[in-house]
Formats: structure tokens, C-alpha cells, sequence
């Protein structure tokens, strides 16, 4: 699910740097450090507005952009420029490495330039952990080098409600299958498909090497007509069971899709994991809008 993407486009910009420079941000904790390379700018973009923050919704989509790049050595015209994107867990457990990302064996002749990573933040949270984002960009035909920084922590989507009893998970979240990203808001879109997914469930209790949960979903219109209505969707495996290491490793999923039409907005959907075999219990519920 972890995504990077870079892209190229030509901006105009005003201000100029000198090309060695070490600079922190005091909001944020970024430092950025140049040795023959200079930038004219970096921000953060999520949902394609600026701004300034390194605690991040899980699966929001996390844009790094770095304007006005300069100190190339240029080639017939044309620069080559290369980034990396690694992001390390505390103690420095690296969690994601993406080398080489831009390729640019014919270089670009773009100016101002702008470098673009984008990240998708799908780390795990759920024991508060720390990361850090190191994105390098350095010249491929010369020595010039630049760096950027930035320690940054992962908190639940606001967008579900979870209500737990005596049960523990490691992330829960909605899934666009159709454009391949997190759902970030109650946005939905009739023509895509999605997935509501639950990860690394604990807290059922086990007999003989076995589990016995159960699966209710409801998706509910604004005049109380049902859209989806199941309260068992594991059916018999309730009274046969399930392997309990697979089950608390595995993922729980649950297709989500709509027939185009009239929608009697909001939605209401409510999942509930339940053990069969003593009271504990998740409630994940929210709002919906289908267009």
C-alpha cells in the first residue's frame, strides 16, 4: 500500500539560496542541509493545500515538494538530478527505502525545477511509534547534494469511531480499491469500489487453537433502508472456528460497493466484530456520503 511518486513540472520563483545551507524548521523539526545544491523552497502538502505539521492522519497522503531546485551541472542544455526516500522507525528500523526514483537517464531540461515525493502514511500507530522521512537528492553528474529530514507520527483516521471492548487491533481503515489509496474523508463516489479493512485483531478467546468471532455490517440510509444488512457474515465458521494465529495476523475485509442512483445521504455504517465465546467486543461506526 506504501506509494512513492515523483513529479517534474516547471514554477516560477522569485527567492534564491545560497547552495551550502543548513536549516531547521521549528514547527515541524525538519532540517534540510545543502552542499552544492540549493532550494528555493520545500512544503508539505496534503490533499493538495500547504501545510504545516508532521503529525499526519493514517493514510493521508503526504506530498514533499522542493521548488526551485538549483546547482546542477548542466549537460547540452539538460541536468540530472536523482532522490531517494527512506523512512526509519525509532532506533533506526527502516520501514520503507525507495533508491533511484526519478531515472532521468536522458535528464530534463526544465527550469525552475520542482521534485515532488509523495507518501502515503500507512505505518503502524497503534503503540505511538516514531519515524523519520530522509529524502536525498544529489546531482548525477556532479557532487552537489541535498538533504531533508523530518521526524513525524501517525494517528488514527478520524473518519471511524471504534468502541472496543477488551479488544486490541493495529489499524482500521476504509480502502479505495478502484484508485488504490486510503479513504481519507466521508467522500464516496458510487462507481468505485472500496474495501473496509481491520488489521491484527486480539482479544478473542482461543480454545483448542481456535477463535469464534462474528461479523455484523450495516449500511443504513437517512430514511432507515438498509443497503447492506448482515449480522453474521462468518456464518458457520462461527460455530467451527478459526486458526487463531492466522486469524490475529491475518486482515479482515469487507467489500463495499453501490448501484449508481438516488441516495438519501448521510449513511450510516456500522461494523461489529464480536467474540461468540465471552463479551468482548469492537464497534467501528461513521458517516458516509455516496454520490
Amino acid at each position: 500500500m506504501k506509494t512513492i511518486k515523483i513529479l517534474l513540472v516547471a514554477l516560477v520563483f522569485s527567492a534564491c539560496n545560497f547552495n551550502k545551507s543548513i536549516n531547521k524548521d521549528l514547527v515541524t523539526g525538519a532540517k534540510s542541509k545543502g552542499d552544492g545544491l540549493g532550494c528555493d523552497d520545500i512544503s508539505i502538502q496534503i490533499d493538495g493545500k500547504k501545510e504545516k505539521r508532521n503529525i499526519f492522519n493514517f493514510g493521508e497522503n503526504v506530498v514533499f515538494a522542493f521548488d526551485g531546485i538549483h546547482g546542477f551541472k548542466e549537460q547540452n542544455g539538460k541536468v540530472y538530478p536523482e532522490m531517494s526516500m527512506v523512512v526509519l522507525k525509532k532506533e533506526n528500523q527502516m520501514v520503507l527505502s525507495e533508491l533511484n526514483l526519478l531515472n532521468l537517464t536522458e535528464g530534463t531540461s526544465l527550469s525552475p525545477l520542482q521534485l515532488q515525493a509523495n507518501l502515503i502514511a500507512n505505518f503502524p500507530y497503534k503503540n505511538n511509534e516514531e519515524y523519520e522521512v530522509q529524502i536525498t537528492i544529489w546531482d548525477t553528474k556532479g557532487e552537489g547534494k541535498f538533504t531533508y529530514n523530518m521526524p513525524f507520527t501517525i494517528i488514527e483516521n478520524e473518519l471511524l469511531d471504534v468502541k472496543s471492548t477488551n479488544i486490541k487491533y493495529t489499524s482500521t481503515y476504509l480502502w479505495n480499491e478502484t484508485d488504490n489509496k486510503v479513504v481519507a474523508d466521508n467522500k464516496m463516489s458510487a462507481k468505485d469500489k472500496y474495501l473496509f479493512i481491520l488489521e491484527g485483531v486480539d482479544g478473542l478467546k482461543i480454545e483448542n487453537g481456535k477463535v469464534f468471532p462474528s461479523l455484523a455490517v450495516h449500511l443504513t440510509d437517512n430514511k432507515g433502508n438498509e443497503l447492506i444488512a448482515s449480522s453474521n457474515l462468518y456464518g458457520n465458521t462461527t460455530v467451527d472456528g478459526l486458526d487463531a494465529s492466522r486469524f490475529t495476523k491475518g486482515q479482515i475485509p469487507i467489500i463495499l460497493e453501490f448501484n449508481e442512483g438516488q441516495f438519501f445521504n448521510p449513511y450510516n455504517l456500522h461494523v461489529q466484530l464480536k467474540d461468540t465465546k465471552s463479551e468482548n467486543k469492537l464497534n467501528i461506526t461513521t458517516e458516509l456520503e455516496i454520490k
